[in-house]
Formats: C-alpha cells, sequence, structure tokens
C-alpha cells in the first residue's frame, strides 16, 4: 500500500486493542472474512436476524433469504416444492450462480459458480445449524474470489455460548410435513461446543396450472437428514482452535410434466450428499498483529435422475495476516490455495453412451485489504486480488468500500464500487458434442472468455427517533461476455454474448417498532430494478419489483401474533418470457406456556395465491394454502 495512507496515524496502544471475543454486537465479514461493526461498512450487506425469523415461523434458508432487499429467491423452497433446486436471484441479475455461497470459510462452489451447487445448496438449508447470514449485494470477487459477480452469501456454523443447554423443535403441517431439531450447545471450560441434527420431510403440493396431479403418490416427496458441529478450544488468552463439521443426507421425488404429452412423467429420484470439515488456528499475536490458517474440504455428490450425477471436490488452505498499524490503519493480506474438481456425467438415453466432463483446478489467491478510518465515524476501505488459476490464467479484481456517519451518528452515507467474474463450466467449454439431460444436444467451447462484472451503489442509512431505521440504496451492475447456449438446428453451442447486461435500480429498508404497546414491530423490504440487455430485451429469470413485510405484536403476555406478505412483478421466465406476478399472505403466532416450552403456529400462502413457479416442468404452481404447527422445549 501506498506510504500516504500511513500518515498521520496514531500508535495503537494496549487499552485499544480488542480481543478475539470482544467485538461489536453485530458484526459483518465483509472486509476480507475481518469482522468489523456493521455500521462502519461501505459494502451493501444484511445480517440475518435469526432468533426474530424463527419467531416469525420462518426456518429455511431459502425463505429467509425472501426477506433480504435486492434478493429474489424462489418461492416454496425451490422450483417444484420444498428441496428442489432454488433460484436466488441478486439485484435482477438473470443468473443464479452468480451469487457465491460460502460456509465456515470454504468455498460452497466452484470457480466457475456452478448452478447446480448454488442453487441445491440453498433449496435445503435451514437456520437451526445457522448462526450467522449474511447477504453482500455487488460485485465481490476482490475479497472472495471466482463466482462471486453480483454477491456472496456469507454463512457459519454457531458457536456455543454460556451454560449448556438442550432445545428440542418439533412441527407438523399440511401434506404430511414434518420437521424435528435437537440442538445442545454452551461453555465447559475453555470448551464451547455446538451440535445440531435435523430431520425433515414433506409430500409437498405438486400441481399443474391445468388443473392435473402426478399420478404416482410419492411424487414432490422429499426427506433431508443434516447434522452441523462446531469447537472452539481456547488454548490461552489469544489463540483459538475452531473445527467445524456438517453433513446433509437429502433425496427428492422429482415430477413433471411430459414435454411430448399431456401426461406427467415417472418419478425422478434425486439425491443430494454433502460433507464440510474445516480446522482453523486463530491467534492475536500481540496489539499489532492477528494470524490465522486454515484448511478444510468441502463435496458434494447430486444425482439428478438416472445417469445424470455431477460431484464436487474442494480442497481450501488460507493464511491471513491483520496488521494494525495504529487506531487508524488496518491492512489484512491472505493467500489461499483451492483444488476444486468438479465431475459431471450425463446420459443420452436413445444412445445410452456416458459422457464425463471433470474441471480440475487448482487457483492460487493473493488479496490485500487496507482499511482506514481517519475518525470514529468515518471507514474507508480500498482490496486487490489476483487468482491465478491453472485453467484461466490471471484474473486481478478490485473492491473499493466507504462509510461515514454524520448527525449525531443518526445519519450514515455508504457507497462502494467492486469487479467480479465467473469462469466457464467443464461443460461448457468442453469440445465435441455433450449429450444432457431432456434429450437435448451441446457443443461445447473450449474458447470461451470469463464472465466479468463491475457494480457500485450508494447508499444512506438514516435512524429516525430511537426506534425506526430507514436505508434506501441506488445500485448499478453491468456483466460482460456472458455464456449463453445459442440454439441452431435443435442444437445448443455455448457462445460469449457480444453485449452487455445491465441492471440498476434502488433498495428500501425500514424496520422498527411502534411504541411501547403491545410490543408491536414491523420490516419492509423492497427493491426495483430494471434488468436488460443492450438491445434493452428483459433478461431471463429476473424480475423488476420485489417486496416482502411483516408486522408482529403482542396482544397479551407471552403471546405474539404477526402478518407477512411477500410480492413480485415483472417477472421473467428461464426463455425471457413473462410470468405470473404475484402476492401471497402469512400469518403466525407464538405462545410462551413457560420459561422451557413454546407453542407456534403458522399458514403460508393465506388466499390460496395460484401463480406458476416452472414452467420447464409444465406449469407447475406454487404450494396452496398450507397449515403447520408444533413446539420448542428447551432446558
Amino acid at each position: 500500500m501506498p506510504v500516504l495512507l500511513l500518515a498521520g496515524c496514531t500508535p495503537a496502544l494496549a487499552a485499544d486493542a480488542l480481543p478475539l471475543t470482544e467485538l461489536a454486537p453485530i458484526t459483518i465479514s465483509a472486509h476480507s472474512g475481518t469482522a468489523i461493526p456493521y455500521d462502519s461498512t461501505g459494502c451493501s450487506v444484511s445480517v440475518l436476524d435469526i432468533p426474530q425469523l424463527e419467531k416469525e415461523g420462518i426456518y429455511s434458508l431459502s425463505e429467509a433469504l425472501t426477506t433480504v432487499p435486492g434478493v429474489f429467491v424462489t418461492p416454496g423452497g425451490g422450483l417444484n416444492g420444498r428441496g428442489n433446486a432454488s433460484k436466488a436471484i441478486i439485484r435482477g441479475l438473470g443468473r443464479d450462480s452468480y451469487l457465491l455461497p460460502m460456509i465456515d470459510g470454504m468455498l460452497a462452489n466452484t470457480s466457475n459458480g456452478s448452478s447446480l451447487v448454488t442453487s441445491n445448496l440453498i433449496a435445503r438449508g435451514n437456520l437451526f445449524d445457522l448462526g450467522n447470514v449474511e447477504v453482500l449485494r455487488g460485485a465481490q470477487a476482490a475479497s472472495y474470489g471466482g463466482g462471486a459477480i453480483s454477491g456472496v452469501l456469507f454463512m457459519e456454523t454457531p458457536r456455543g455460548e454460556g451454560k449448556p443447554g438442550f432445545r428440542l423443535f418439533q412441527e407438523h403441517g399440511s401434506n404430511n410435513a414434518f420437521t424435528s431439531n435437537i440442538t445442545t450447545q454452551g461453555q465447559l471450560d475453555k470448551l464451547h461446543f455446538f451440535l445440531s441434527s435435523t430431520y425433515e420431510t414433506t409430500e409437498n403440493d405438486i400441481r399443474s396450472a391445468d388443473g392435473t396431479r402426478p399420478v404416482e403418490p410419492d411424487a414432490g416427496s422429499f426427506e433431508n437428514f443434516a447434522q452441523a458441529l462446531r469447537l472452539d478450544y481456547e488454548l490461552n488468552e489469544s489463540t483459538v482452535f475452531t473445527t467445524t463439521y456438517r453433513r446433509e443426507d437429502a433425496e427428492y421425488q422429482y415430477s413433471g410434466k411430459d414435454w411430448y404429452g399431456n401426461g406427467w412423467m415417472p418419478n425422478e429420484r434425486r439425491t443430494f450428499r454433502s460433507n464440510l470439515v474445516t480446522a482453523k488456528v486463530e491467534s492475536k499475536v500481540n496489539n499489532f498483529y492477528s494470524a490465522s490458517l486454515m484448511g478444510g474440504y468441502y463435496g458434494t455428490d447430486n444425482m439428478f435422475g438416472r445417469g445424470s450425477n455431477h460431484d464436487l471436490r474442494n480442497v481450501q488452505v488460507e493464511w491471513r495476516n491483520i496488521l494494525r498499524w495504529c487506531k487508524e490503519q488496518t491492512t489484512t493480506a491472505h493467500f489461499r490455495w483451492t483444488r476444486s474438481q468438479f465431475d459431471s456425467t450425463s446420459i443420452y438415453e436413445p444412445r445410452g453412451n456416458d459422457n464425463i466432463n471433470r474441471t480440475l483446478e487448482n487457483v492460487y489467491s493473493l488479496a490485500l485489504e487496507h482499511t482506514w478510518q481517519p475518525s470514529s465515524s468515518w471507514t474507508s476501505a480500498l482490496a486487490a486480488r489476483l487468482d491465478y488459476s491453472s485453467i484461466h490464467q490471471a484474473m486481478p479484481t478490485v473492491r473499493a468500500t466507504s462509510s461515514y456517519r454524520f448527525n449525531n451518528d443518526t445519519t450514515r452515507v455508504f457507497g462502494s464500487f467492486g469487479r467480479g467474474y465467473r469462469s466457464p463450466a467443464a461443460f461448457e467449454r468442453s469440445s465435441g458434442v455433450l449429450p444432457a439431460w431432456g434429450y437435448a444436444i451441446y457443443h461445447g467451447n473450449p474458447r470461451l472468455k470469463c464472465e466479468t462484472s463491475w457494480s457500485g451503489d450508494l447508499g444512506i442509512e438514516q435512524q429516525v427517533g430511537d426506534s425506526h431505521t430507514l436505508s434506501l440504496t441506488w445500485f448499478w451492475q453491468q456483466t460482460k461476455d456472458y455464456i449463453r447456449a445459442e440454439q441452431r438446428n435443435n442444437e445448443y453451442y455455448f457462445t460469449n454474448d457480444d453485449v452487455h447486461w445491465t441492471s440498476q435500480g434502488v433498495e428500501l429498508a425500514l424496520n422498527g417498532e411502534l411504541g411501547d404497546a403491545w410490543n408491536t414491530g414491523y420490516t419492509l423490504a423492497f427493491t426495483y430494478s430494471q434488468p436488460k440487455d443492450a438491445h434493452d430485451n428483459p433478461l431471463p429469470d429476473s424480475c423488476r419489483q420485489v417486496w416482502s413485510a411483516d408486522i408482529h405484536t403482542s396482544p397479551v403476555e407471552r403471546l405474539t401474533v404477526g402478518l407477512g406478505a411477500a410480492a413480485v412483478t415483472g417477472r421473467r421466465d428461464y426463455d425471457g418470457s413473462r410470468m405470473d406476478s404475484y402476492c401471497t399472505l402469512r400469518c403466525y403466532a407464538e405462545y410462551i406456556i413457560n420459561d422451557h416450552l413454546k407453542l407456534h403456529a403458522r399458514v403460508e400462502n393465506l388466499t390460496d395465491e395460484k401463480y406458476v413457479t416452472d414452467s420447464a416442468s409444465g406449469d407447475l404452481l406454487a404450494p396452496g394454502m398450507s397449515f403447520y404447527g408444533g413446539f420448542t422445549f428447551t432446558y
């Protein structure tokens, strides 16, 4: 970094240094994984309030993401039911693989941002085993690398705290839905522990716009086992060793309309398995220098029907260094090596021959981020990254952010500007003919270039009184060299689009409490975007307006009731055609019997709104009105 950045330093004193465990109440990991106070970052980021979401009857990751400004997620947990692929579109750019998921510091993706990983991870995630969920909007490759072309989904397994305890959650509902979670966590001397196990099953509500339903009784059924473990051991006052383990084993019976007739296709058994293991040592060497060393493994084995298999093997090692030159200046430098192997197998049934496509890639990354805080109210940061891939050579990225608080800290302005990229998948760049699911023929293109993006945003956050917060953000992002499958004579050829994709708009977030009466609170999130290409054509898999809102109150002691709403307009399908707009309502209630037991109930899609979620499978409708009820026992 230039020497000028160090001018005017005030030496860091011991009293000013923060131990690893003494962070601000709300921190974010937007700056190269270094936790900083939320109100000091210039990034557009939302931190999910998981206890509040669970109080509102939201337990799945996909449903939780619908409450975030700038994010559109397929409703109901997936394209045709809980457990199936769930698209997450960031700020209108119509490709769910532009969102990079990370779990416990591990890349849960490939550098090419394969949607087979992202959309399926979101579809089955739950909040029971997540302690921190952050959604960063905008190009974030300078901090996180390839795949973060328009956002990052940053997730962490909770750290055990306090007296050891136990929680049992159970819920039953429509379509033979059943969810059970057992969690134990706490602290034993220097050891912090968290252990969670979840079982979930549902038959879903599979139906088509023409009024028909699948003939097979188990069509759309979903079953999932998920476990999560985290151990933190304080080796001494300044050094912590952390290890995590996560596992998922799920099965979904996919069913859709026959593309060549009016009936339903036979069920297609889809299985999803994943394992994640991480180990990390973090040490505060002195008041000026901290370091961490992390290693991890993330693997998935996904089968989408007979002969369609997709496997990912990620190995990651990261060495991070934090230099606090003085109270105003901090530099984070880290080196990361990632070995990623992504295999896909497809059988073209009439020919019966196998086709295996493999990406084996080593990526070496060097990243620097310098944070400058000339005053307690102003924080700016500049990040630069160089990824060197064994396939795509060098890819440099940058990001700049700034945040300034004034008016007695009741007003904050923030902004960021950055670059992202996504490299072509093995399937897209393979040479020769590629048979695939749906009897389609694809032709790979080894000359494909990486997709790249630039993004910028400018926002203002205003505290109104003691209990209301309003945030308004303008954003712009553009993607170039979009990789598309161009159809020629009933076959598909991968090419880089010669026009750019652009989305711009505004995000609005409002939340607060309505006085002391009945303990009433509310949230509102709204996004308006204009996603289009250089010829003003609307982008596929996008939408213009996304609304989510919630209001809850406690008319009597121990009872909380609430009403939520979600609305989407200007939807576009995978081919750019129009899709249904919709507005759904949900209501929920929670009653605390005593310190150990509470009851909860909810009704989803209260007005039985009928709208298409998946046209490619035969105009499948969203789930109808559904009822759920259960209890939570803690000890």
